[in-house]
C-alpha cells in the first residue's frame, strides 16, 4: 500500500478480505463478475491506501442518494455520476441508473459505505479534532447572543417545562471513565469519591430550595453517599475540571469527548434521572423520547416520500452549545442542578487548564437531554414565527408571544403524520437529529446558526430530496437502505469478548441482509483465524461459537436446527451433586461464552461496594414495593468481561 497501516494491519487485512466478499455478493451475477475486476480493485487499494479508497467510496455513495429529488409525480435519480466507472460496482451502478431497482441501490449503498466505520487508528485524526475543538472554544468566546433569540426562547421553556423538583434523588456511578487517572469500575469509583462543596451546598444542604424539607426527597449525604463518613471538607476535595480526550468517530476524522469528575458524574446521573421525568411530565414530551430512536426514523422514513418532514444535522451540536447560551435560556429552578453538576474548567491534552465556555462536553450525563430540550424550543420557536407570519394582527411578535399562544402552537404539531390533526407536521428530536416540518426548516436553520450551532448543510436532507437521514436510519423514497458496516472492534487483541461479540453481531447482520459471501467469509474466519486451543487444551478449537436460531441468544445465526448442525461437543445435563439444586433435562453444548470477569482485588474488597448496592437496591424498592427484587441479581463490579468455555444449553 501507498501509507503504513502500522498497528492497524490485522484489522485492515481482515476489512479488505471482508469487502471482496461482500463485493460478491451482488444481485446481479456476482460469479459472472472477472477475476480482473477482484484484482484491479485490490490494485487500486495498494495504490491510493484503504482510507483514501474508503473515503473515496463513501462520498460517491453521499452523491449517490443526495441527488435523487422529486421531479413532478415520480422522482429522479440525478446526474450521471463519473466517479463510478473506476470503482468494482460500476455494473451495478449503470443497471442502477437505467432501472431504478431498490435493491441493487441497496447493495450500492452498502459496499460504498461498508468501511465507513472501520476502527482505525491515525494520530492526525486526533490532532484534527484538537484543532477543531480550540476553534469552536474560540468561537463561542465570541459569541454574542441575540436578545430577542434568548428571550423567546425563554418564555417557551418557561412554558413549556414544569418547575424543576426532585421527587427521590438516586445518582449512580456511569459506565464511562472519570477524570481521576487510575479510576475504572464500580468499586474504584466508590473508594476515590470525594466531597464536592458545590454540591454539599446546593444539592444537600440547600436542596434545590426546599429547605428543610431535602429529606423527603431523598436529598441527605447519608441516603445518597456511600461513604458518608468521607462527606466532610477535612477529607479530600473533588476537583472540579474534567479531561479532555478524543476518541474514534469514523475514517476521517476523531471526536472530542470529556471525562468528567466522579463526584460530579455521580452527581450527574441522579440530575439526568428528574430531567427525564420531568420531560415526560412536561409539553415536550410530545417531541422528545431519550430511551427510543424509532420515532426519528419513523418520521425520517415518512419524509423520503412526502417531502413534508426534514431531517437536521449539525456539526459538533455538543461541542457548540455554550453555557452563556444555557444560563439564558432555562427556567431558573432548572440552571441550578444543571451548573451545580457542571465542570468549570477542563485539562487539555497538552496540559493546559482552561475555562470551558461550553455547557457541557460529550462525555457529561446532561449534555445529550440538554440539546434536546435546545433543539426542540428553537423548532418551537420558528413554529410561534411561522404562525405569526400567517396571521392578521396589528400586534408586535413580542407582544403576542404569551404562554397560552406557546401552548396552542405546541398542540399544533401532529403526534403521527396523520394531516388530519395539527396545523404542523409531528416533531422529534434526538441528540442532534432534528426531524421537522418542512416549512419550519427555513426558519429553523438561521435561528440555530445564531445560536452558534453549524448546520451540515451536506447531511441535511430537505425540500424535494428523496434521501433523509436520521438516527442511523437512511430513507429513499419510502425504502430503508441503512447500510451495513464493517464494526468488528479489537481485532488487534484477537479472541478478545469485544471482538468476538462484535464480530458474530456483524455475521448475523450479513446473514439477515442475505449477503452469503460475506456470512460465509467471517464465519470461517472467526472459527480459523480467530480461534486457539489456548482456553483450555482438551477443547477442539474449531468451531468453537454455538449455532442458533432465536436472535435474541449470543452465536451464530443459521436456519437450519443449530444443534444437528453443530460440530460442538453434545451433552445431556447429568443430574446435579446437590440434590436441592433445580436440574434441567436438557441438551448442552461446550462452547466460548462471554462472562464478567473478576479480579483478585475485588473479591478482597467485597465488602466496599456493598453500602452502594444497598443504596441502589433500596433506591428500585422504594418504586416496587409489591414486587419482590431478586437479590441475586445484583452485580459487582467485575472491571470487564472476557471469554470462557462454558456448558450452555442448545436450542
Amino acid at each position: 500500500m501507498s501509507e503504513s497501516v502500522g498497528a492497524n494491519e490485522e484489522v485492515v487485512s481482515l476489512f479488505v478480505a471482508s469487502w471482496i466478499s461482500l463485493l460478491a455478493d451482488s444481485p446481479l451475477e456476482p460469479e459472472n463478475k472477472p477475476y480482473a475486476l477482484y484484482r484491479s480493485f485490490l490494485k487500486r487499494i495498494q495504490r491510493y491506501g484503504i482510507r483514501l479508497v474508503v473515503l473515496e467510496y463513501s462520498s460517491l455513495a453521499h452523491q449517490l442518494v443526495s441527488r435523487h429529488t422529486l421531479t413532478g409525480p415520480g422522482t429522479s435519480i440525478g446526474p450521471w455520476i463519473d466517479g463510478f466507472a473506476d470503482t468494482p460496482v460500476f455494473y451495478e451502478y449503470n443497471r442502477y441508473f437505467k432501472t431504478g431497482d431498490v435493491k441493487i441501490l441497496d447493495y450500492l449503498y452498502t459496499f460504498l459505505n461498508f468501511g465507513k466505520k472501520l476502527e482505525y487508528e491515525d494520530k492526525a485524526f486526533y490532532e484534527v479534532a484538537f484543532r477543531d475543538w480550540l476553534d469552536i472554544e474560540n468561537k463561542l468566546n465570541h459569541l454574542v447572543l441575540q436578545d430577542n433569540d434568548c428571550q423567546f426562547l425563554q418564555l417557551i421553556l418557561s412554558t413549556c417545562l414544569p418547575v424543576f423538583s426532585i421527587s427521590d434523588f438516586r445518582p449512580k456511578f456511569g459506565p464511562g471513565a472519570v477524570m481521576e487517572r487510575g479510576v475504572r469500575g464500580r468499586l474504584s469509583k466508590l473508594r476515590s469519591l470525594s466531597y464536592d462543596p458545590l454540591i454539599d451546598r446546593f444539592l444537600f444542604h440547600g436542596h434545590i430550595g426546599m429547605y428543610g424539607y431535602g429529606e423527603d426527597h431523598g436529598l441527605s449525604v447519608r441516603k445518597v453517599i456511600p461513604n458518608p463518613d468521607n462527606w466532610i471538607p477535612a477529607r479530600r476535595a473533588s476537583k472540579r475540571n474534567s479531561l479532555q480526550r478524543f476518541v474514534r468517530k469514523n475514517m476521517k476524522t476523531a471526536r472530542s469527548i470529556g471525562m468528567e469528575p466522579n463526584v460530579v458524574m455521580y452527581s450527574q446521573q441522579g440530575v439526568l434521572r428528574e430531567f427525564l421525568r420531568l420531560i415526560k411530565q412536561s409539553e415536550l414530551c410530545r417531541f422528545i423520547d431519550i430511551s427510543d430512536q424509532q420515532r426519528n426514523r419513523s418520521l425520517g422514513l415518512y419524509g423520503s416520500y412526502t417531502m413534508e418532514i426534514d431531517t437536521i444535522d449539525l456539526s459538533a451540536a455538543s461541542d457548540c452549545l455554550s453555557v452563556d447560551l444555557v444560563r439564558r435560556i432555562f427556567p431558573p429552578s432548572w440552571k441550578i442542578p444543571m451548573l451545580v453538576t457542571r465542570s468549570r474548567e477542563v485539562e487539555l491534552p497538552d496540559g493546559r487548564l482552561v475555562p470551558l465556555k461550553k455547557f457541557a462536553p460529550m462525555g457529561s450525563a446532561l449534555c445529550f437531554p440538554t440539546q434536546c430540550i435546545t433543539f426542540a424550543a428553537v423548532c418551537i420557536y420558528a413554529a410561534c414565527l411561522y404562525t405569526f407570519d400567517t396571521i392578521d394582527t396589528s400586534l408586535s411578535f413580542d407582544a403576542w408571544l404569551t404562554p397560552d399562544i406557546i401552548r396552542d402552537v405546541v398542540r399544533n404539531f401532529a403526534l403521527d403524520p396523520d394531516r388530519s390533526v395539527g396545523k404542523f407536521m409531528p416533531l422529534a428530536v434526538y441528540g442532534d437529529d432534528i426531524c421537522v416540518d418542512s416549512r419550519l426548516t427555513q426558519t429553523v436553520m438561521p435561528i440555530l446558526g445564531r445560536l452558534g450551532f453549524v448546520v451540515n448543510e451536506e447531511k441535511s436532507f430537505t425540500d424535494s430530496q428523496t434521501f433523509r437521514e436520521t438516527c442511523g436510519g437512511y430513507y429513499l423514497n419510502g425504502h430503508d437502505i441503512t447500510p451495513l458496516y464493517f464494526r468488528i472492534k479489537g481485532v488487534h487483541s484477537r479472541l478478545g469478548s469485544e471482538h468476538v461479540a462484535s464480530q458474530v453481531h456483524l455475521i448475523n447482520e450479513a446473514y439477515e441482509c442475505g449477503y452469503r459471501h460475506l456470512y460465509r467469509f467471517l464465519h470461517a474466519s472467526l472459527m480459523t483465524w480467530g480461534c486457539r486451543k489456548s482456553l483450555e487444551s482438551s477443547v477442539s478449537a474449531k468451531n468453537s461459537i454455538p449455532y442458533v436460531s432465536d436472535p435474541s441468544q449470543f452465536g451464530i445465526r443459521v436456519s437450519a436446527d443449530p444443534v444437528s448442525n453443530s460440530h460442538l461437543k453434545h451433552r445431556e445435563q447429568p443430574d446435579p451433586v446437590d440434590k436441592h439444586l433445580p436440574w434441567y433435562q436438557r441438551t448442552e453444548v461446550r462452547a466460548w461464552a462471554i462472562r464478567a470477569t473478576t479480579r483478585k482485588d475485588d473479591l478482597e474488597n467485597l465488602q466496599v461496594v456493598d453500602a452502594y448496592e444497598y443504596l441502589r437496591w433500596w433506591a428500585d424498592r422504594t418504586t416496587t414495593s409489591t414486587m419482590e427484587v431478586d437479590s441475586s441479581a445484583l452485580r459487582y463490579d467485575t472491571g470487564g468481561s472476557g471469554l470462557c468455555w462454558r456448558w450452555i444449553p442448545a436450542q
